[in-house]
């Protein structure tokens, strides 16, 4: 496997997860969008290696703190966690 693969495969698991916990309910199209996108990535990995993964990791990035349909990545990743203020 490729790393921008793995990187991007990351990025997908967790926004999934995280609509998952949010909805209640699956939503299929993520991860069929991340296979395509990590196939794309892997495509560009042959030509141009630091571009695929700099890239992924832009992805992985913007993943983990935009919030879409209500939290982010993060914010669900705080407030399950048990921190003291």
């Amino acid at each position: 496997m490729a790393q921008s693969t793995g990187i991007m495969l990351v990025a997908g698991g967790l926004t999934f997860g995280n609509d998952w916990l949010q909805t209640r309910t699956p939503n299929w199209r993520i991860p069929i969008a991340t296979a395509a996108a990590a196939a794309f990535l892997n495509g560009i990995e042959k030509v141009y290696p630091k571009a695929a993964v700099g890239l992924s990791v832009i992805v992985l990035i913007t993943a983990i703190v935009t919030p879409l349909k209500g939290k982010s990545p993060m914010e669900t990743l705080l407030d399950v966690l048990p921190i003291t203020k």
